[in-house]
């Protein structure tokens, strides 16, 4: 039986033979005998940071073991030069009273090196106790042993966890005894969950053992560990196929029906809205569950529009619950007709939250008659040909390639379907992109995987018996370009977090060319002194004289076309030399007189050079492929790997020659370069400027119904803007209808709204001047718990530097999403602590959730316009006299509405926002729409310093 605490840890979806096997480890692991089980030194160090060269370490432990017998122990508490950090202490529990009496380092790495002797040593993440011992006088001279890191073996012999954390792993196999973070504790814990991990690893089946054995070699000091259990298995050759044959062997599939070719059912109303009511499956769902009438009547409509085969825009403001007003009549319209009903999502988060929380909870409260399935983009999936590639080469690759290389191994033997976002593994520098399956390079009825023992095509295959299917925006708008060919046949459709379908469809319908993929393209087939595909395949047909000549009259064209390029995307470059701008980065639209400038002849005719040497390539690449197909099954692999890279060629063609051409007066030609010499990573792009025609054209007629929902796509009572984005304005009359909700939440109790008046305008020589204070004054107020969203990473930059040290006086921390930081460790420091504050861009201003004190402060600079110069901005202003109010204006009207919805996010939250744009009361014409897009009607235009003290009065601590 899987426990609790197992459970809390598995990723979704692993196979019930996995989590059956991962339930018995830890008893099994205290019979086991493995045969090579010298006395082993279990390590673990705390300390009062990260770096062993200016940190301490504040206590160490060392338990020895022989098999599951433990030997001996040794632990000391150290004193350290300087105070604990009130951070250790709360992690640790170790404060400077306990240390006081403590023996200093210098006393305590005698005793420490004699308790481990020569003995190998393991620990968890074992460098960081490694360098810290060698930076006191404990290295290689007086410790002896191997090093073998716990953390490595956890994630290779364990894949399908979440986390592989000590702690984490301590709780999921019940060896967590004691306090976490505590040196003594932790010893004891790794000993046990080590034999944990051999078991689990010798689980693997006798190929993948013998794989990892080979993977091992080459000083990696885990190798010894998978060449000692390989050891004791016959060693059958390793074959990814064969692999994923035996992981599948029991799999069997039901297609439903497609909803276009059936006459439709229609679900008894009563009884849908009946699931929300008492004893309905709603209320089975959540047992504390309150009926909402928005979430009825939302309900209600997405019920009608998928009955009467019409479309429906839904803004539905916080609180209404839509998640579950539209998957109940999802789930009844799909259950009574044996159909499937799609969810796209925009981002991550609402995805997951749909998976693994509501949808489980839904097809619980319906018997368990619901099935489900996520379909993602082509780069969340492994590409197992592209896998087999990365093996072979994997020898030569580094430790830490390898060690990911081994764990991707376990997970493929041990994952009947899954993505690589669900894979806890630390990716080493292009690795990812390595395996990672592309649209692009999808090579399809070539590949010996296609269709069902591949991740992404087979996980398609699945979503052809699942009720309900959960994608992307990027996927659903990526069929209308494949034709169908990615999805199932889903006639209904329920687009959530429709505010970005616009974008989202145009990047997915738009083409172009780029520096990074043409060179990456062109390099994967033939690249001096590193080989390619081409290479490796003249080695494998010496024989065919005619193959080998074209092979390498191809490799003289890659050469030349991959010199032409770097001198291509340097013209490139130079258009951009000219213009404006505070950052690297730069976008200049490719307007007609552009193409007649001198800059622009050159480029393009090195551009047209170009093209002509790619069309070439792809020319021979095809016949190649011929002269394989025609040589039979003996260069499948060969034959796969050239489509695949003949087919990202062939796409850089395409987009280099529709730039080029510039005729489609569709599209907005554009150029983005970067002003520092030595770095190239030149685009040119050919975006849609109409989505909503072509969604018009090719989305509504091949599906039943469409119903886009969000928080924010409205501007009042006013779809009219969302609607053109979409092309619903192009449909006939009663083809669609809309449907606004009020939030079910008390915005005029919770929310209070500021625009303090007295600061100066956004352009204006004193505005960050003016600003500096007004930050300065709102943080202390509140104590913490501020997100400051910007429009610009300038100003943030510059105000953080002027700020974070004055509230760090102040007992407030400051943190700041700098250019490439991690936005999700920057939200984790957020969440973690409510003094901290947090200075954030574009990527923060919606889909990021802090319910409760940890966000109780929004501050707006700045009203989110488009960026000046911004070419499809450009376009429309050339091409209709009223872009102003068609685009720019209700895009930010409804980016503002995203930004305040980060505020209140639960029924019991409170807190204020801050609009610190002069401009709102300065007399624009504009400022109204702005603020009667709030959900607050009661908002206060106050001095600066008087917003500051209400801040304080009524919100701070």
């Amino acid at each position: 039986m899987i426990s609790d605490a197992l459970a809390r840890f598995l990723q979704p979806g692993t196979d019930p033979d996995v989590a059956a096997s991962y339930a018995t480890l830890a008893e099994r692991a205290r019979e086991a005998v493995f045969g090579f089980e010298d006395e082993i030194a279990f390590v673990d160090v705390e300390t009062t940071g990260f770096d062993p060269w200016r940190d301490e370490i504040i206590e160490f432990a060392v338990v020895i073991a022989r098999g599951p017998e433990i030997v001996s122990r040794y632990s000391t508490l150290v004193r350290p030069q300087r105070p604990i950090p009130k951070e250790t202490t709360q992690l640790t529990g170790i404060d400077d009273a306990m240390v006081a009496d403590a023996p200093v380092i210098e006393a305590v790495v005698g005793p420490l090196a004699e308790a481990i002797g020569k003995r190998d040593i393991v620990a968890h993440n074992a460098r960081f106790d490694r360098d810290f011992l060698a930076a006191c006088g404990c290295g290689p001279t007086r410790l002896r042993g191997a090093w073998l890191d716990s953390l490595e073996l956890a994630r290779v012999a364990l894949p399908r966890l979440r986390s592989h954390r000590l702690v984490d792993l301590a709780a999921a196999f019940g060896a967590d005894e004691g306090p976490a973070h505590r040196a003594t504790t932790d010893t004891e814990m790794l000993a046990r969950l080590w034999r944990v991990m051999l078991v689990a690893l010798d689980d693997q089946p006798d190929a993948v053992l013998g794989e990892l054995s080979r993977l091992g070699t080459g000083g990696w000091t885990l190798g010894r560990v998978f060449a000692h259990l390989a050891a004791a298995r016959e060693r059958p050759a390793f074959d990814l196929k064969t692999l994923r044959h035996e992981r599948l062997r029991h799999e069997k599939a039901t297609a439903m029906t497609d909803a276009a070719e059936v006459e439709m059912v229609t679900p008894d109303i009563e009884a849908v809205l009946a699931e929300f009511e008492d004893g309905g499956a709603v209320r089975r769902m959540y047992p504390g569950f309150e009926a909402r009438q928005e979430q009825v009547k939302m309900a209600d409509a997405v019920l009608s529009a998928f009955c009467s085969d019409t479309h429906l825009a839904v803004e539905a403001g916080t609180g209404v619950g839509k998640s579950v007003a539209y998957l109940v009549p999802a789930a009844h319209l799909a259950l009574a007709n044996h159909v499937a009903v799609g969810v796209a999502t925009k981002t991550n988060n609402l995805m997951d939250q749909l998976l693994y929380s509501e949808l489980p909870a839904l097809s619980k409260a319906l018997d368990g008659k619901l099935r489900y399935v996520a379909l993602k983009g082509y780069d969340h999936y492994p590409c197992l040909r592209k896998f087999a590639r990365v093996l072979g080469e994997a020898p030569e690759a580094d430790e830490e390639t390898r060690a990911a290389i081994a764990m991707l191994v376990t997970w493929v033997a041990r994952s009947s379907w899954g993505d690589l976002d669900a894979v806890n593994i630390h990716w080493p520098q292009g690795l990812k992109r390595a395996v990672g399956a592309s649209f692009a390079d999808c090579t399809k009825k070539h590949c010996r995987y296609y269709p069902s023992l591949c991740y992404l095509h087979g996980q398609r295959r699945r979503a052809v018996q699942a009720h309900i299917v959960v994608t992307n925006h990027a996927l659903f708008f990526r069929d209308l370009v494949a034709d169908g060919g990615i999805l199932p046949p889903v006639r209904h459709w329920i687009v959530d977090e429709a505010h970005a379908a616009e974008d989202e469809a145009r990047d997915q319908l738009s083409t172009g060319v780029s520096w990074t993929e043409c060179k990456g393209a062109l390099s994967g087939l033939h690249a001096k002194g590193r080989g390619g595909t081409l290479d490796a395949l003249r080695g494998r047909v010496g024989h065919e004289v005619g193959i080998v000549a074209k092979i390498d009259e191809v490799r003289e064209v890659v050469t030349d076309a991959s010199t032409i390029a770097d001198s291509f995307f340097d013209f490139v470059k130079d258009l951009g030399s000219g213009s404006e701008g505070a950052y690297d980065r730069t976008q200049i639209r490719i307007t007609p007189e552009v193409r007649e400038s001198a800059r622009w002849g050159s480029a393009a005719g090195v551009g047209r050079s170009l093209a002509k040497r790619l069309e070439r390539t792809v020319k021979l690449g095809a016949e190649i492929i011929t002269g394989l197909e025609e040589l039979g099954e003996e260069f499948t692999e060969q034959r796969s790997d050239l489509v695949g890279q003949i087919t990202g060629i062939a796409s850089q063609l395409e987009g280099l020659a529709t730039v080029l051409d510039g005729e489609d007066e569709g599209l907005v030609y554009s150029v983005t370069t970067n002003r520092r010499r030595d770095v190239t990573d030149e685009t040119l792009s050919a975006a849609l400027l109409d989505v909503g025609e072509t969604l018009a054209e090719h989305l509504y007629p091949r599906v039943r119904s469409v119903v886009f929902t969000s928080a924010t796509i409205a501007t009042g009572d006013d779809f009219s803007h969302f609607e053109r984005s979409v092309g619903l304005n192009r449909l006939p009359a009663g083809s669609h209808r809309t449907l606004r909700l009020a939030s079910s939440y008390d915005f005029e109790r919770q929310m209070a709204v500021f625009v303090p008046t007295g600061i100066a305008e956004p352009n204006a020589r004193t505005y960050l001047d003016d600003l500096e204070k007004l930050l300065f004054g709102i943080h202390t107020a509140m104590g913490g718990s501020v997100l400051t969203l910007f429009t610009n990473r300038r100003d943030m930059d510059e105000l953080f530097r002027r700020l974070a040290d004055p509230l760090e006086r102040e007992g407030l921390r400051l943190v700041v999403q700098s250019a490439g930081t991690s936005r999700k460790r920057v939200a984790d420091e957020f969440l973690a602590d409510e003094r901290v504050s947090l200075f954030a861009t574009k990527s923060f201003w919606e889909g990021f959730d802090a319910k409760g004190d940890t966000l109780r402060c929004v501050v707006v600079p700045r009203l989110p316009f488009g960026p000046v110069g911004d070419p499809l901005y450009e376009e429309r202003r050339e091409r209709d006299p009223r872009a102003w109010d068609h685009y720019y204006l209700p895009e930010a009207v409804l980016e503002l509405k995203q930004a305040a919805g980060r505020l209140i996010r639960s029924s019991t939250d409170e807190g204020c926002l801050v609009l610190a744009d002069a401009r709102l009361v300065g007399g624009k014409p504009y400022a109204a729409r702005f603020l009667a897009a709030l959900p607050v009607q009661d908002i206060e235009r106050l001095p600066a310093e008087d917003v500051v003290e209400q801040i304080r009065r009524r919100f701070g601590r």
